[in-house]
């Protein structure tokens, strides 16, 4: 049931997102047209350079999160737990024995689907014993939006939810007599596993604010069942009607499930991305009373007026409460009767606002008001996962492609779909995208902004058409050397789409789309050099990441590297999901990470006094970001904003870059 399910613990606080944002632009990419200029603090919208943050570590932290709300119970109404629960007293935080978790794009040409790496969640009291101890699975962001902070433009006044699971979950065993929350909580999950979800808001990326790459956090956790998915509610899915939001620019795409139960079933529905706020810290815009219930035909739409022969009203949404967003996490759950549950089970549900809003009619609204949002077209919802592949390909002397499995499920009105076919299809070529859509500097301007998705041949679906059953389906994607399409940049891009027969556009969200990165084929070289195999690859990242080569090594000068050898290695070495994992953007393919090992290898260790002194310098610069000079910048943060704008006007993006 994910983590909407009436065994549930509600945080808030406050998040960090320190990104490098050098490598915002594909062009910065080119090294052979690079200019120290790329590496500066943007001057305006018009004027790039490095973007708003060039010296990012790439950090992501919870910060000041604490416990809000913990809800216990098997059946509707949920109690809430007694106030002796230690959980109500706890912080939600990071790890204790490790850096700081990275916040990583999976390419400049697609940066609409940012994932946590390396993320610990640890529960602790506030005398820091801990609680529980859980590993975030390196899953994406999904439903990002740019209107929700009324207050703020841009990136400002976007919103997202992270969904993912903790892994590896470990609880203190003597807390768990004192808690009934946590023990239910244990006893709900499959063993060693929870799901999490994480909202973002607020976000400043003005360089000159105190509470500069801070946001707000909303999270929630609850029980993980096994072969749910991991990254999304698979339920109920609420859509507008047409672009990213309905009723006035106010409610967005969010999601809802029925929770069956012997005792007696209930609505959950989330609601921590869906509302628009008035300010960073997400006080809501009052839009009037919203009732959440079931609309009687399936033909009534968004903005019509209803009164109760057209809907059923199951609940109010005490959302104008000031505090309700960080107290509940922004779920709702509704208590539902033999009847409530028959009509939720086969009819579309909605929220309806009383207030007399109806554009293109008469401004009247029925007896009720009128339907602000509703659930999909014929109640249909397709979901995919994972939503991000990566795939290292090889040579022709290889003939084998590289394959990944990717899941489906398939749900109308919430119940699984059986005996009806998903089509899976490239979106194909792509053009103009991650290029900042600006003239910027001429340097920038005379770089050519490769496309995505082609070759199409080298990415293969199988099948096109996924038979569904019991509302499960999967796919193999097969890639093949694309030939490094993009030039000054590894490998190419492909967009995947996945949708039932007729159903339209408006019922997924425009960036819900499976993105695969493919790496172009690398033959590791049995004695590596510097010239040739490894400064190509550590110069690209030390032009990408500044904070590296400024307070940390100069990736492109062969003595500073080979002074840095043991570290280095220790870098390129680690697993992939942890935090000190080299490079942070977790874009290099394994042929070349294993030439860059075989490289470091054959160095000699770091022997001499000042090698050693190094060797310190740098394992202190890498444990935390190098300062920041102040800073008076005060242009806003415009990066996800410019890409998506981008992605959703090709057209215009072209023209601008002509």
């Amino acid at each position: 049931m994910a983590f909407l399910h009436p065994v549930r613990i509600t945080f808030a606080g406050r998040f960090q997102a320190d990104v490098s944002t050098v490598n915002n632009d594909v062009r910065h990419y080119d090294d052979a047209a690079f200019v120290p200029g790329w590496q500066t603090l943007q001057e305006s919208r018009e004027q790039l350079n490095g973007w708003w943050n060039p010296t990012g570590s790439g950090a992501f932290r919870l910060v000041g999160c604490t416990v809000t709300e913990a809800r216990i119970g098997s059946s509707p109404p949920p109690g809430a737990t007694s106030p002796a629960d230690p959980v109500l007293s706890a912080i939600v935080t990071g790890a204790d024995d490790n850096t700081a978790a990275k916040l990583v794009d999976i390419d400049p040409q697609w940066q609409l689907a940012s994932a946590p790496w390396g993320l610990t969640v640890r529960l602790i009291r506030q005398n820091g014993r801990e609680l529980l101890r859980g590993s975030y699975r390196n899953n994406p962001f999904r439903d990002l939006w740019f209107s929700r902070n009324v207050s703020a433009d841009a990136d400002g006044a976007a919103s997202s939810t992270f969904q993912s699971v903790l892994e590896d979950v470990v609880y203190d065993e003597s807390a768990l007599s004192d808690s009934p929350v946590l023990s239910a909580l244990r006893a709900a999950s499959e063993e060693g596993r929870l799901s999490i979800r994480l909202t973002t808001l607020g976000y400043d990326g003005t360089a000159s604010s105190p509470t500069f790459t801070l946001g707000t956090m909303i999270g929630t956790i609850g029980p993980y069942l096994d072969a749910e998915p991991e990254s999304y509610v698979c339920g109920r899915r609420f859509a507008p009607a047409s672009g990213f939001s309905s009723y006035g620019a106010a409610i967005t795409y969010f999601s809802g499930l029925v929770h069956d139960h012997p005792d007696g079933s209930s609505l959950l529905l989330d609601l921590s991305n869906a509302l628009t706020v008035s300010d960073g810290a997400g006080t809501p815009v009052d839009i009037g009373e919203l009732f959440v219930g079931v609309l009687a035909q399936e033909a009534i739409t968004e903005n019509t007026p209803v009164g109760t022969a057209q809907f059923h009203s199951l609940a109010g949404v005490p959302y104008r409460d000031q505090v309700w967003l960080q107290r509940t996490g922004g779920v709702v759950e509704i208590p539902l009767d033999d009847t409530a549950y028959e009509a939720v089970s086969s009819r579309p549900l909605a929220l309806v606002n009383t207030a007399g809003y109806n554009p293109g009619a008469s401004g009247e609204r029925g007896e009720l008001g009128v339907v602000a949002i509703r659930e999909t077209s014929g109640g249909l919802f397709v979901g995919a996962e994972p939503g991000v592949l990566r795939l290292d390909t090889s040579g022709p002397s290889h003939a084998d492609p590289a394959r990944a499995e990717v899941r489906l499920t398939a749900r109308r009105y919430g119940r699984p779909l059986e005996g009806v076919s998903v089509h899976i299809r490239q979106l194909g070529r792509v053009d103009q995208q991650g290029g900042g859509n600006v003239p910027g500097t001429p340097d920038v301007a005379s770089v050519p902004i490769p496309p995505i998705g082609i070759p199409e041949e080298a990415l293969v679906l199988q099948p096109a058409q996924v038979k569904i059953s019991a509302g499960r389906g999967r796919f193999e994607v097969q890639a093949t050397d694309p030939g490094n399409p993009r030039g000054y940049i590894d490998g190419q891009l492909y967009l995947i789409d996945a949708r039932l027969p007729g159903q339209p556009n408006t019922s997924r969200q425009p960036f819900d789309v499976v993105v695969v990165h493919v790496r172009d084929a690398y033959d590791v070289p049995a004695e590596p050099t510097w010239k040739d195999h490894v400064a190509p690859i550590l110069t690209q990242y030390g032009n990408l990441y500044p904070i590296m080569s400024h307070g940390f090594i100069d990736l492109s000068d062969e003595a500073a590297v080979r002074a840095n050898r043991d570290l280095l290695l220790l870098a390129f070495t680690a697993p992939m999901t942890d935090p000190n994992h080299m490079p942070v953007t977790r874009d290099l393919s394994e042929a070349k990470r294993q030439t860059l090992v075989r490289w470091l290898q054959a160095q000699q260790p770091a022997t001499t006094p000042a090698a050693r002194r190094a060797d310190a310098r740098a394992a202190s610069a890498g444990s935390t970001p190098a300062p920041r000079p102040p800073s008076s910048h005060s242009v806003p943060v415009d990066s996800k904003k410019r890409f998506a704008d981008g992605f959703l006007n090709p057209v215009r993006a072209t023209r601008t870059e002509s």
